[in-house]
């Protein structure tokens, strides 16, 4: 990190009481910056003083961070990407006017545009370490205390430092003219007497009694000891340094691991990086739904009109006697979640226009007979009879053909059952020619009632989940939905995959061949098998999932549709890979590392970038197979100051514990470093 200078210096400004940060502990603090390493540094310090610090990398972090707890202080990146830097303080300003805000610069140029701004709250980014937190503490001091009415800009602010740190005149002239005012002496007056009250009540509040038991006074004392063993514990990673000619490496001694759960009982506790041996299941959370290849609806399509169709009768099925207390079997309704077989009788209806129709076939029949034998005979005498009247009539008959095909066809059409139009038929056809003249002239339609007659049975074994008719209703739209038959035997399944997990199922297509074996399990129900059919190249953008679809068999019914279930895929270890747990693994949402053990005789550790490739619940798979020099970093990830990535073979040992408090304090012992022999230079 570039070492950069303040344009003042902290240290010349009135001291912060001693008990300040004592007083602050727990105080909220945001910190806004686009520099992941640097964010991460400024809240592992501030939080290690006891604030509670939350970070954001972007202004619509911010909001969020914002929107769900106004911070007490926010830290902010006046360089953000696009500008955004200008518009979030109006909008802090816009919830609190109040709320004090620090700005962080590597450049003052880039800070013209924020107008006037508080002295003491502009800071180089590179400042030291006290002087950050004296800043800080000042910040919400003030914040504390009643509103300051004197306020500068920044183009006022003394520029005592030239961009190389040189000095022109000091801070301090330009706050003691700040302390002349008449309104900074009643508030110093006040800070001054509000200090020397707090003093007055710590005084006493510390003050042993002399009316105290041996045992009050033996508890104050391990109190005390308690909090001394804390500060310890607080200022235990002073003592590491970094070790010279090994990049990233860190010397860590005795007290710091034990202090951070690295050593106890006087022995290291390592993690060693081994080959996975069991396979992992990726768990996916989804719902069930009936298979919509085997659902049948069944509609009414011959009610084209209305009053054209009434429900006479319902199909009837046996009744369990054990629930109906009758030792003889009894009938009833069929309803919703009755089994039925193909075949079945649904319904009865009688419909005018079937009955209408069937009518016609038999007249169409009728009449084909009639102008058969009418034509035979013409042609027995044709030699007599006019040629023009033989063709006439030769119409006729295939008239009458016609006019029975097209009778037919809209029977079918109306989903009649082939029986009744064969019986309608045989029953016409039965007629003998001679008597066809006398059944057409006395047809006065008495079969009327029984040719209205329909029935409605089910097309497929299954389960009726939906009945939508009652006896005795006219069915006027053919497009209602009667009944609905479900074959449960198989059941769809629709689940979502996290979209790190992608990866691993596309691997597992090729293995078998794009037919995925998933087993599905619910509340109360056995584990069922299936196959993945589809994953979706759509992914939800507010979840980050893929919706993947697929069956299972439900021979025994076990599984209804529509409800919730976990889907699980077993997935065989890869050979490329080893597993360690989740705790040695520290991420900034750029990189992961882990501190590998060097050297444990000299107390060696060296933070390694590695790759990740899958997460469960308490252990991550990391690559082990070694990467290639583009594969390693790429161009944009060198200028960020990210490391190249490194594989973790097995048999290496890493830290379990204190990662991530041992990787603040190798980034801030390097920047530390890198300062020194910028100054130097």
């Amino acid at each position: 990190m570039p070492a950069l200078a303040l344009p003042y210096s902290l240290a010349d400004l009135p001291p912060a009481p001693a008990s300040t940060f004592r007083e602050l502990n727990g105080a909220t603090i945001l910190v806004i910056e686009d520099d992941p390493v640097l964010c991460e540094v400024l809240c592992r310090i501030l939080s290690r003083d006891g604030y509670d610090v939350s970070r954001a990398l972007d202004a619509s972090q911010a909001l969020e961070r914002i929107s769900e707890r106004l911070p007490q202080l926010v830290l902010l990146d006046a360089c953000l990407r696009e500008g955004s830097s200008l518009r979030l303080v109006k909008a802090i300003q816009g919830l609190n006017v109040h709320l004090p805000v620090i700005l962080l610069t590597n450049s003052w140029s880039k800070t013209e545009g924020f107008g006037s701004w508080p002295a003491g709250r502009l800071l180089n980014k590179s400042l030291g370490l006290p002087d950050l937190r004296w800043a800080v503490a000042a910040a919400i001091n003030e914040a504390e205390a009643p509103p300051r009415a004197a306020r500068t800009t920044v183009d006022s602010i003394p520029r005592h430092l030239s961009e190389n740190g040189s000095r022109s005149r000091t801070a301090k002239d330009f706050l003691m003219r700040l302390f002349e005012s008449k309104s900074a002496k009643i508030i110093g007056a006040l800070v001054l007497g509000a200090v020397l009250l707090v003093g007055f009540m710590a005084a006493n509040a510390i003050r042993p009694s002399a009316a105290a038991s041996d045992d009050n006074s033996a508890a104050a004392k391990k109190a005390q000891s308690g909090d001394n063993q804390s500060g310890d514990k607080s200022n235990s990673t002073d003592s590491v340094e970094l070790v010279p000619d090994k990049p990233h490496t860190l010397f860590v001694p005795a007290d710091v691991r034990t202090g951070l759960g690295i050593r106890k009982d006087n022995v290291d506790l390592y993690v060693t990086a081994k080959t996975p041996k069991q396979s992992r299941s990726l768990e996916m959370p989804g719902t069930t739904a009936l298979d919509p290849t085997r659902l049948f609806r069944i509609r009414a399509r011959f009610a084209p009109s209305p009053s054209s169709a009434e429900c006479v009768q319902i199909g009837q099925i046996a009744e369990d006697p054990r629930r109906s207390g009758k030792t003889q079997t009894t009938y009833r309704e069929i309803h919703s979640g009755d089994k039925v077989v193909k075949g079945d009788l649904l319904a009865i209806f009688y419909s005018v226009d079937v009955g209408n129709k069937k009518n016609d076939l038999i007249d169409a029949i009728y009449q084909l007979k009639l102008d058969d034998l009418i034509l035979k005979r013409w042609e027995a005498k044709q030699a007599i009879m006019p040629e023009v009247q033989l063709w006439t009539q030769r119409r006729q008959v295939i008239g009458d053909i016609n006019a029975i095909e097209r009778a037919v066809s809209m029977l079918r059409a109306w989903a009649i059952p082939e029986e009744d139009i064969q019986a309608v038929r045989k029953e016409a056809e039965a007629v003998k020619p001679e008597e066809a003249e006398r059944r057409l002239r006395l047809h006065d339609r008495s079969e009327f009632d029984r040719w209205a007659r329909v029935e409605l049975r089910s097309p497929a074994d299954g389960v009726v989940i939906e009945r939508n008719l009652t006896l005795n209703e006219i069915v006027v739209d053919n497009t209602t939905i009667l009944f609905q038959i479900a074959d449960l035997d198989k059941l769809f399944i629709t689940a979502n995959c996290p979209e790190d997990d992608l990866p691993r199922l596309e691997a597992l297509r090729e293995t078998y061949h794009g037919l995925i074996p998933w087993t599905v399990k619910t509340v109360g129900s056995a584990p069922l098998s299936g196959f993945i059919d589809d994953v979706s190249y759509l992914i939800d953008p507010n979840q980050h999932t893929a919706v993947v679809k697929g069956y299972i068999t439900n021979k025994q019914g076990r599984i209804r549709g529509g409800q919730f279930i976990k889907a699980t895929v077993e997935q065989p270890a890869p050979d490329d890979v080893v597993e360690v747990p989740i705790d040695a693994i520290i991420e900034d949402g750029q990189q992961c590392v882990v501190f590998v053990v060097t050297d444990a005789a000299k107390q060696q550790y060296t933070m390694r970038r590695v790759d990740l490739t899958n997460r469960f619940q308490n252990t991550v798979f990391v690559r082990s197979k070694p990467f290639e020099k583009k594969e390693a970093i790429s161009d944009e990830e060198k200028e960020l100051g990210m490391l190249p990535k490194e594989p973790l073979r097995p048999g290496e040992r890493i830290l379990g514990s204190g990662v991530g408090e041992l990787k603040a304090v190798l980034l801030d012992r390097e920047s530390r470093a890198h300062g020194k022999a910028a100054e130097g230079q």
